[in-house]
């Protein structure tokens, strides 16, 4: 019994297993909603219209992605790194980070408004999405400014309160897209988007005013401001890789196939996003604690290999249960899907687990910042994907989201063996040197 309680108290007093659980417990209930949510619009909307609701919100999100131009992660690296050392200098992180991604992501905005028609007579040869891709516009603006805030809420360890945040917003996700879209259809479904954008924003700014330090001057820094773009701009552009790699992926479905394949896809992809929100809310810890033992190679090593394990088995046992269930699971959706759901779910699935696993070494290239190294691989990935995917489609070896995913989940073992070896083989061995 003794024993337990040393492993249960060891456990309390490990920094990086009380952030991960905080900021773990808001989301187990935020995606669960966020996830039945889906469900039902899912089942609300049909296929077809589904598809045209994951076109324009895979439009947004890609946007307000590369709109943050990676301030997320640098406020959280910065801060993580200062708030101790030099605090003075936390006032300039988080303006300067709040500063350049509203400015980026309100010209985007204003871009895709002008645009709109253009996108979606052009490009996604539907017009009728002009004035729906118009209303939502600004919903790129709220994003951006979020995953800002959630990156300088990340470096301050605000993880408790930021489980609270997401507690709130996903109830109220939940409520608003399982109404609205019952009573306006696709309208409604995008009013409750970006009701809850605002929402999460708000309480987001609510919250990251309360760790700034009270009546502290920008400090016009200009070697810090450099250092910080210097170390932002791969990171942006790997976020604006990502973002038109997705873009692309759902273009390519509509070419060559239907909205039909979109809204298989979109489906499959609203799991794969529920299977990544451990991992994916991991991000920012791993970050934080990576950041703060760069220069320590053992304690380097120890906090890679626990959140290797645990982007795991987070990823790995849903997949199985899910995996057993697919039929089940499948039949919520409506008989719209027909039976090629289960395969792209299934198949999308296993992406997630080496997906996850791939995650928790771009943070930790991040952490030693080996940024441009790691934008350089993920550029041969996710051409790789789109590529290879493109050739099973014309080839007619598999319809299109069945060849997207397909297509993904093989590059993505391929990736993970490439970045995982250079790693341990090339970057480990160079911080051991540097300590000694």
């Amino acid at each position: 019994m003794s024993k337990l309680t040393n492993i249960v108290l060891g456990l309390k007093q490990n920094d990086f297993i009380k952030d991960s659980f905080w900021a773990l417990l808001g989301n187990v209930i935020a995606k669960g909603m966020s996830l039945l949510g889906a469900i039902l619009v899912a089942r609300f909307l049909q296929k077809d219209l589904y598809g045209e609701y994951g076109t324009i919100k895979s439009t947004l999100t890609n946007l307000a992605i590369f709109s943050t131009l990676g301030l997320g992660y640098t406020a959280t690296k910065y801060i993580a790194q200062y708030k101790n050392e030099k605090p003075e200098l936390l006032n300039t992180i988080t303006k300067f980070s709040m500063k350049i991604s509203f400015v980026v992501s309100t010209v985007l905005a204003i871009a895709l408004l002008l645009f709109a028609n253009y996108i979606a007579s052009d490009v996604l040869e539907a017009p009728h999405l002009t004035t729906p891709l118009r209303f939502v516009s600004v919903w790129i603006v709220f994003n951006a400014l979020t995953t800002a805030q959630i990156g300088i809420l990340s470096g301050f360890n605000a993880f408790k309160p930021m489980a609270r945040i997401s507690t709130y917003v996903g109830v109220f996700a939940f409520i608003t897209s399982v109404i609205f879209t019952y009573v306006w259809s696709l309208n409604g479904a995008l009013l409750a988007l970006l009701s809850t954008q605002i929402l999460n924003w708000l309480l987001n700014y609510i919250e990251v005013q309360k760790y700034l330090p009270k009546n502290q001057e920008f400090v016009k820094d200009k070697t810090f401001l450099k250092q910080i773009i210097q170390f932002s701009i791969p990171v942006a552009l790997q976020e604006g890789l990502y973002a038109l790699t997705s873009w692309l992926m759902i273009l390519m479905l509509l070419k060559l196939s239907d909205f039909g394949q979109v809204g298989l896809y979109s489906a499959a992809i609203q799991w794969s996003v529920i299977l990544l929100f451990i991992p994916g809310i991991l991000r920012n810890v791993i970050l934080t604690h990576l950041s703060g033992v760069s220069n320590n190679q053992n304690e380097h090593k120890k906090i890679l290999k626990q959140t290797l394990t645990i982007n795991f088995l987070a990823t790995f046992i849903p997949f199985l249960i899910i995996y057993f269930l697919r039929g089940f699971v499948t039949s919520f959706y409506g008989e719209s899907y027909g039976k090629d759901l289960e395969s792209v779910l299934t198949i999308s699935l296993l992406a997630v687990v080496f997906i996850s696993l791939s995650n928790v070494y771009t943070q930790a290239y991040m952490s030693l910042g080996k940024n441009w190294l790691m934008l350089v691989m993920r550029l041969f990935r996710d051409c790789g994907i789109i590529g290879f995917a493109y050739v099973l489609i014309i080839q007619n070896y598999y319809t299109g989201a069945i060849a997207l995913v397909m297509s993904t989940v093989i590059i993505q073992v391929l990736f993970l063996i490439c970045i995982s070896f250079v790693f341990h083989k090339v970057l480990r061995p160079n911080i051991k040197a540097r300590l000694i």
